[in-house]
C-alpha cells in the first residue's frame, strides 16, 4: 500500500499559503525551471502545480483539493485503514514525533503533524533536491488565502502563538543540519517569516534565487 517516492528534482518551489504572497505575481511560477510543490486547498489558486501534498487527511476527506492531470498527488497517513483511500493520490506513513522533529530518510514515509509545509519539505528531501525555494511559509497568524478577518488559529488552539508557533519554528531549525549534511541550500521567500533558520527575502528575490 505504501509507495516510495522514486522522482527526482534538483531545484524545487514550495508554495504556502501566507499573507506574505499578497500582491505576488503568481503567474512567475508558471515558468519556474523546477518542480513546483504546494499543499492543502493553496492549489486552487495556482497557476501551476506539478505535486500537491497534505498531511491533513481531513482535507482529503472534504475534497478541498482539485485533481488536476498533469499533477502528482501525495498525502502522509498515520494508519491507512482507518481513512478512506482516495483514488490517484500516493500515500506515505505519516510520522508525527514525540520529541525532536525531523525529516525522514526513509522514502516511503514523511514527518507530519499539523504542518503540509514541513510536509513538503520533507517531499523535497526526498527529490533528493540541492536548491529549495519556500514561498508563503509566514506564521504570522493569518494566510492569503484565509479570512484576513480572522486569526488562523492553528487548528482552533487557543493562543496558538504560544501553543503552536513555538513549536513549529524549533522543528524546522531541528532539520537545518539533514539539509546542511546534504549540501541542500533553502531560501524563505517570506522577509518577515518567524521561520528565521534559512535565509530570508521577498517572494520576488526567492523565486529568482538559483537563477544563473
Amino acid at each position: 500500500m505504501k509507495k516510495e517516492v522514486k522522482q527526482k528534482h534538483n531545484k524545487v518551489l514550495i508554495v504556502g499559503g501566507g499573507e506574505s504572497l499578497v500582491g505576488f505575481d503568481l503567474d512567475l511560477i508558471k515558468n519556474f525551471d523546477g518542480a513546483v510543490v504546494t499543499v492543502n486547498s493553496v492549489i486552487h489558486h495556482l497557476p501551476r502545480a506539478d505535486y500537491w501534498i497534505t498531511v491533513d487527511l481531513s482535507t482529503l476527506q472534504k475534497g478541498l483539493f482539485p485533481m488536476k492531470e498533469d499533477c502528482y498527488y501525495y498525502a502522509g497517513y498515520p494508519k491507512l485503514k482507518d481513512y478512506e483511500k482516495v483514488e490517484g493520490v500516493h500515500y506515505l506513513e505519516k510520522i508525527v514525533p514525540k520529541s525532536l522533529y525531523k525529516l525522514q530518510e526513509d522514502k516511503d514515509k514523511i514527518t507530519g503533524g499539523v504542518d503540509s509545509i514541513y510536509g513538503a519539505l520533507n517531499l523535497a528531501y526526498h527529490f533528493e533536491a540541492k536548491e529549495i525555494i519556500i514561498l508563503g511559509m509566514d506564521c504570522y497568524g493569518f494566510g492569503h488565502w484565509y479570512d484576513l478577518e480572522q486569526p488562523y488559529n492553528a487548528c482552533g488552539i487557543e493562543n496558538w502563538d504560544k501553543v503552536w508557533l513555538s513549536g513549529i519554528i524549533k522543528r524546522y531549525g531541528n532539520c537545518t543540519k539533514q539539509l546542511e549534511n546534504r549540501r541542500v541550500k533553502v531560501v524563505n521567500g517570506s522577509k518577515h517569516s518567524k521561520i528565521d533558520c534559512f535565509e530570508r527575502m521577498t517572494p520576488e528575490e526567492a523565486i529568482k534565487y538559483f537563477d544563473k
